[in-house]
C-alpha cells in the first residue's frame, strides 16, 4: 500500500476533519482483501466503518459502498439500494443493473456476473462494502451473496461490516481460503494508539493515564474519541479520562455536543433524524442553516461525510438521542421532511423507501402510485409489506375523508389476492360495493366501485377451478359502467394480466365440453375489462382458443389463434399474454418439425428481455425456454436453477404452478426420473396446485407415466397413463400424450397388450400413431440442434477466447492474454455466440463444455 500521512482529511471534499489513520487496521485490511470475502465484526462504536473507510481512502480501489437497513431483506428494495450505490460509481452501470432487476434466477445471476466482469471490473481492485450486514436475515439475499462468493470474479472483494457474525456459511469459505476477518480484538485501540491519539490532539497523557483510560474504555474507539472531545471542550483540562464508565456519561457528552451548535442546526438535526439516509443533495434541498457543514465539525465524533455514499453518516447512538427530541417538531415540519425524503427516494429508484416515507407523511396518492408501479400479482413478501403499510395508513386516518385514502382502504383486496386470501378479498369488495352504491353519484364513488368490480372479476377468474362459475362478464360490465361515469385508472404494470399456469382455469375433474364452455362464457368480459382497465385481458380470448386447440391436437387452429393473441398482446402491452402466445407457437413448430421457425420465435422471446416494464420477464423466459430445451434434450441451454432441486423463483406460488412441471421436465431430461417424480408430487393435493387444473393434471400425469416407464416400473406407468386419460377424455386433450413421442408409442403398446387396461384400444392406436410421427420429427430436430453445435468449427483465436471466457476473464484481460485488440475480442465473442447459439457468456461456456469444444486442441 502507498505511504499515507498519519492523519487524513475524509470529512468532506471541501471541509477539514482529522481522525487517526490507524495503520495497523489498514495493514490488516490490506492483507484481508487478498481474499474474496472480508468480515469486519464488532459491537457498536468500535470504529468498524471508520476503519474500512479510512483504509479505502488510502488503498484507492474502485469501491461501491452500500448502507443496509432492515428493509433490504426484500430483494426489490435491496436491488434499488444497490443499483443506486453503483450509480455513484458509474451512472451507466447503475442504470443497466437497475433494468436487469434483482437476480432471482440463475439466468439473471449469470447475466449479472457477466456484466460485472465485462463492464464494471477492470484492472483496478474492485471492492463492494455491505455495511450493517447484521440486519440481513432473509434467505434470498443471503443466497445471492453465497452465489456471488462461490463465483470466481478476479480482482474483487466483498467487505461485510456487521455487529454479529454474518448469517452465511463462513466456515465453508474459511476452509477454502476465501475468507479473512477482523474482530473486536483487532479493532480495539491499543495502549500505544490511545497515547498517540491523545498526543496528536494536544492532550499528552502519562503512562498511568493511558493505562487508566485503556482500562476504563477497553479500547472502545467511540469512547476514546468522546473523552478527547469532552476534555477539549473544557479547555484541555485533565481529569476527563474516567467520564465514560457508563451510558449516562455518554448521554451527558451527547447533550454537551448537541448544545454546542446553533439552535437552527439543532432543529435541523432533529428533522433529519426522522429518516435513515442522509445524502448531501437531500439535506441541501431541506433549506439547512447557513454554514451547516462547517458547524457539523463540532459533532465530528458523531457525524461524518462519506464520499462513497455521497452523504452523511450519523452514529446510531446519536440518532437515538435525536429521535427522543422529535416531539419538538410541528406536524407540518415532520410531514414536509418525509415528503422531501420520499421524493428523493423515488427520484433515485428507491421505491420501497419512498413508500415508507409517503406513509409516514400520510401522502396517500404517493403510496398508491408506488403500489401500482409493481405487477398486479405481487410476490407474497412484497404483498405483505404493502398490506402492512396500507393498514397502518388506514388506522392512522380512520376519521379522514381523503379520496386517495378511501381508495386505499377499499382497494386492499388486490393485496389479499396476492397473499392467497381470496375469501377476505371477496368480502372486502362486497362490503365496499354495498357501501358506495348507496351513495349519490360522484367521482370517488365511481372510482371505488369500478376498482372493486374489476377486482371481483379478477378474483372470480382465479376461482374458476373450484367454483365452476364462468359468467364473469357482468362483473367487468359493471366495472366498465362505473368507469365510464368518471374515467380514471391507475397507470403501470398493475394493469397487465398475469396468465399463471394456464390460460384456461377449468379445474379437475372437468365435464365433457367444459373447457370450450368456459371460454365462451368468459370472452364477453374481455371488451369491458380492456376498456376500463387499460388493456387488461386484451388478447386472452384468442390465447384461450389457441391453448384449447393445441391441447386437443388441432395444431393449425392453435397456431392461427396464437398469432392473433400475439398481435393483440403487443397492441396493448400485455407482456405475459405475448410470452404465452410465443410458447404455444414454439410447440406448434415443434409438432411441425419446423427447425428454422423455432429460432425466430426464440429471438422474439429474447427481445422481451429488454422490456423494462415487464417485471417477471427473466423468470418466465427461463420457464418457457426451459420447457423447450428439455423437450429437445438440449440440457446445457436450460437455466441451471430449473435443474436444481432446491431453487425456485420468487413468482407468486398461488398462480405459477407451471414452474413445478417445467422443473420436473428438466429433471426428466437430465435422466433424474426419481427427482422428476418428486417434483410432480409437490402440492399434489393442494387446491391451488398444478393438478387442481385439468390441463395441469393431464400434463403432470403423462410426464409421471413417462418417468415410471424410464425407471422400468411399467405397472405404475400404466396407472399414471390411465389417470391422465381419464382426466383428458371428456375434453379430448390428446396433445400431452402425443408430445411424449417415443415414450407414448411404447406405453401404448404395453397398454394394448394388457387386458385390464381401462383406456379404449381405438384411442391408444390413434394416439400411438400420432406420437410415433411426432417422435420421429422430434428426433430429427434434436439431431439438427446437436449438429448445429458439433459442426461449429472454431478458429484458433475463437478457441482461445472461449477458453478465456470459461476462466472468467474480462474482455480487457482476454485482449491482453491473446495479444489482440479489445474490438477484436468483442467481434470474436459475438461470433462465438452465433456459432454456438448462445445468449451470453455463461450460456456459451455451458454449451461448449457439454459439446466437448473446450477440450479441442488448438490448431
Amino acid at each position: 500500500m502507498q505511504n499515507t500521512p498519519l492523519y487524513s482529511n475524509l470529512f468532506a471534499p471541501s471541509e477539514e476533519r482529522i481522525f487517526l489513520e490507524r495503520r495497523r487496521i489498514s495493514a490488516l485490511l490490506e492483507q484481508a482483501v487478498q481474499s474474496p470475502l472480508v468480515t469486519v465484526v464488532a459491537g457498536e462504536g468500535y470504529g468498524k466503518t471508520q476503519g474500512v473507510y479510512s483504509f479505502l481512502g488510502a488503498y484507492n480501489p474502485a469501491a461501491v459502498w452500500l448502507q443496509l437497513s432492515e428493509r433490504d431483506n426484500l430483494g426489490w428494495r435491496f436491488w434499488e439500494n444497490y443499483t443506486n450505490a453503483v450509480s455513484l460509481y458509474s451512472q451507466t452501470a447503475g442504470t443497466a443493473l437497475r433494468e436487469m432487476g434483482f437476480p432471482e434466477t440463475t439466468r439473471q445471476f449469470d447475466r449479472y456476473i457477466s456484466f460485472l466482469k465485462n463492464e464494471m471490473i477492470g484492472s483496478k481492485k474492485y471492492i463492494v462494502v455491505l455495511d450493517d450486514f447484521h440486519l440481513i436475515h432473509e434467505k434470498p439475499l443471503l443466497r445471492f451473496l453465497d452465489r456471488i462468493l462461490s463465483t470466481p470474479i478476479p480482482n474483487t472483494s466483498i467487505i461485510l461490516i456487521s455487529r454479529k457474525e454474518p448469517a452465511i456459511n463462513t466456515v465453508s469459505f474459511l476452509s477454502k481460503g476465501m475468507l479473512a476477518g477482523l474482530g473486536t480484538e483487532d479493532l480495539r485501540f491499543t495502549r500505544e494508539e490511545i497515547g498517540d491519539y491523545f498526543k496528536f490532539r494536544g492532550l499528552p497523557l502519562s503512562e498511568g493515564e493511558v493505562e487508566q483510560l485503556y482500562y476504563d474504555t477497553e479500547g472502545w474507539a467511540l469512547a476514546v474519541d468522546l473523552v478527547v472531545q469532552e476534555i477539549k471542550a473544557r479547555g484541555g483540562e485533565g481529569g476527563g479520562v474516567h467520564s465514560l464508565k457508563n451510558m449516562d456519561a455518554f448521554r451527558k457528552i451527547e447533550e454537551k455536543f448537541f448544545n454546542a451548535v446553533s439552535p437552527a442546526l439543532r432543529k435541523f438535526l432533529i428533522k433529519i433524524s426522522l429518516i435513515e439516509h442522509w445524502p448531501r443533495e437531500l439535506l441541501e434541498s431541506l433549506n439547512p442553516p447557513e454554514g451547516y457543514i462547517r458547524n457539523l465539525e463540532k459533532l465530528s465524533s458523531l457525524i461524518r461525510y462519506d464520499t462513497f455514499l455521497h452523504g452523511y453518516r450519523i452514529h446510531h447512538l446519536f440518532i437515538e438521542f435525536l429521535q427522543e427530541k422529535q416531539g419538538e417538531l410541528s406536524p407540518e415540519e415532520v410531514r414536509a421532511m418525509y415528503l422531501n425524503a420520499a421524493q428523493w427516494c423515488l427520484k433515485n429508484n428507491l421505491r420501497m423507501d419512498a413508500a415508507i416515507n409517503y406513509e409516514r407523511a400520510r401522502c396517500y396518492r404517493g403510496v398508491l402510485d408506488i403500489i401500482y408501479s409493481f405487477p398486479r400479482l405481487l410476490s407474497e413478501a412484497v404483498a405483505a409489506f404493502f398490506l402492512e403499510l396500507v393498514d397502518s395508513l388506514v388506522a392512522k386516518g380512520e376519521n379522514e375523508t381523503d379520496d386517495d385514502l378511501l381508495f386505499l382502504r377499499h382497494n386492499r383486496s388486490r393485496l389479499f389476492i396476492s397473499l392467497g386470501r381470496f375469501d377476505e378479498a371477496a368480502a372486502l369488495c362486497r362490503e365496499s360495493i354495498a357501501q358506495f352504491e348507496a351513495l349519490p353519484p360522484g367521482p370517488l364513488r365511481s372510482r371505488i366501485l369500478s376498482a372493486n368490480y374489476r377486482t371481483l372479476g379478477s378474483l372470480k377468474i382465479l376461482t374458476f377451478r373450484s367454483k365452476r362459475d364462468y359468467d364473469v362478464a357482468p362483473l367487468f360490465e359493471k366495472a366498465d359502467q362505473y368507469y365510464r361515469e368518471y374515467p380514471s385508472f391507475m397507470q403501470g404494470p398493475g394493469n397487465v394480466c398475469c396468465i399463471g399456469s394456464y390460460v384456461i382455469q377449468v379445474g379437475y375433474p372437468a365435464e365433457k365440453g367444459e373447457m370450450e364452455y368456459s371460454i365462451r362464457k368468459f370472452i364477453p368480459a374481455i371488451p369491458f375489462a380492456a376498456h376500463c382497465f387499460n388493456g387488461y385481458l386484451y388478447g386472452v380470448d384468442a390465447l384461450s382458443w389457441a391453448e384449447l386447440y393445441y391441447f386437443q391436437g388441432d395444431v393449425d387452429n392453435a397456431e392461427q389463434f396464437a398469432r392473433q393473441a400475439l398481435f393483440k398482446a403487443r397492441e396493448k402491452g400485455q407482456f405475459e399474454t405475448e410470452t404465452r402466445a410465443l410458447f404455444y407457437l414454439l410447440r406448434t413448430k415443434l409438432h411441425a418439425g419446423d427447425f428454422p421457425a423455432l429460432g425466430g420465435l426464440l429471438k422474439q422471446l429474447e427481445v422481451q428481455l429488454e422490456t423494462v416494464d415487464y417485471p417477471n420477464r427473466f423468470i418466465l423466459y427461463d420457464i418457457v425456454t426451459g420447457w423447450f430445451y428439455a423437450h429437445l434434450e438440449q440440457n446445457a441451454r436450460i437455466a441451471p436453477w430449473l435443474r436444481n432441486d432446491f431453487e425456485e423463483s420468487d413468482l407468486n406460488s398461488t398462480l405459477y404452478g407451471f414452474e413445478t412441471l417445467v422443473k420436473a421436465k428438466c429433471s426428466f431430461a437430465d435422466g433424474r426420473y426419481d427427482a422428476a417424480l418428486h417434483a410432480l408430487e409437490q402440492r399434489k393435493g393442494d387446491h391451488h396446485g398444478l393438478r387442481s387444473l385439468i390441463l395441469g393434471k393431464v400434463e403432470a400425469d403423462t410426464l409421471e407415466a413417462a418417468a415410471y416407464l424410464r425407471l422400468g416400473e411399467t405397472g405404475a406407468a400404466v396407472k399414471a397413463l390411465e389417470s391422465a386419460w381419464e382426466a383428458a377424455a371428456s375434453n379430448n386433450l390428446d396433445m400431452p400424450f402425443i408430445e411424449l413421442g417415443e415414450d407414448m408409442r411404447i406405453l401404448a403398446g404395453i397398454c394394448l397388450n394388457r387386458e385390464a387396461c381401462s383406456i379404449p384400444r381405438s384411442w391408444l392406436e390413434a394416439v400411438r400413431s400420432r406420437a410415433s410421427v411426432y417422435g420421429k420429427k422430434l428426433a430429427l430436430l434434436v439431431e439438427q440442434y446437436q449438429a448445429g453445435v458439433k459442426q461449429a468449427v472454431l478458429s484458433r483465436q475463437e478457441q482461445t477466447v472461449l477458453r478465456c471466457l470459461s476462466q472468467g476473464l474480462t474482455r480487457e484481460e482476454i485482449a491482453d492474454e491473446a495479444g489482440i485488440s479489445l474490438n477484436t475480442v468483442k467481434a470474436l465473442i459475438k461470433g462465438l455466440y452465433n456459432k454456438l447459439g448462445a445468449l451470453n457468456r455463461a450460456d456459451a461456456v455451458r454449451i461448449a463444455a457439454v459439446s466437448g469444444l473446450l477440450k479441442q486442441p488448438e490448431h
